[in-house]
């Protein structure tokens, strides 16, 4: 007896058979019931009888996982240097040490939301979407206010006082808009 050519593209990548596997119990089946007692339907997973409909796994796009969480590293590497040097140029100035609790901690954040990004996970990486966009607003409000607490600088004085709290607020909002862009799209 003549067997038709049987397509399962779709429901072999969706229900976790593979495709040698699948075909071979589809070609056992072959629509009636054989050796086993397999129709078609049952050989792709669907209980005999039932309208089970296969729900694949939900995953992110891991191209956009990918960009969001390697400019997330990327602006939580920069943060970790600008504050170093920062606290660094102070102790010179001033004698004072600077506290790195709260600038570790949101690096902390920020990096392990790069993390649940990385996990291409539905859940877990809209929260570390999440989390980054909180982490990088907040950081935009430390600069705002470094920014405007900064002084004018002499004319002589070249980038200003003000030059590396404005790069600040720009690097901040990339990564912000970054991870709140990848929020909506996922």
């Amino acid at each position: 007896e003549a067997m038709a050519p049987v397509v399962l593209r779709c429901a072999c990548g969706a229900s976790g058979v593979s495709g040698r596997r699948a075909l071979g119990r589809a070609k056992a089946s072959a629509g009636s019931t054989g050796a086993h007692g397999l129709t078609l339907r049952s050989a792709l997973g669907a209980k005999e009888g039932g309208a089970r409909r296969l729900q694949p796994v939900r995953a992110l796009d891991p191209s956009v996982c990918l960009s969001v969480a390697q400019e997330e590293i990327a602006f939580a590497a920069a943060l970790a240097a600008e504050t170093y040097l920062t606290a660094k140029k102070k102790k010179e100035l001033t004698g004072e040490d600077t506290n790195f609790v709260h600038p570790a901690a949101v690096i902390g954040v920020i990096l392990l939301s790069s993390g649940l990004i990385q996990t291409q996970n539905d859940l877990l990486g809209k929260v570390g979407f999440l989390f980054s966009s909180i982490a990088a607003f907040a950081v935009i409000g430390k600069y705002a206010k470094r920014f405007l607490e900064a002084g004018e600088g002499a004319i002589d004085d070249w980038p200003g006082p003000k030059a590396v709290p404005a790069f600040g607020i720009f690097m901040s909002l990339m990564a912000f808009l970054a991870s709140t862009q990848a929020l909506t799209r996922v």
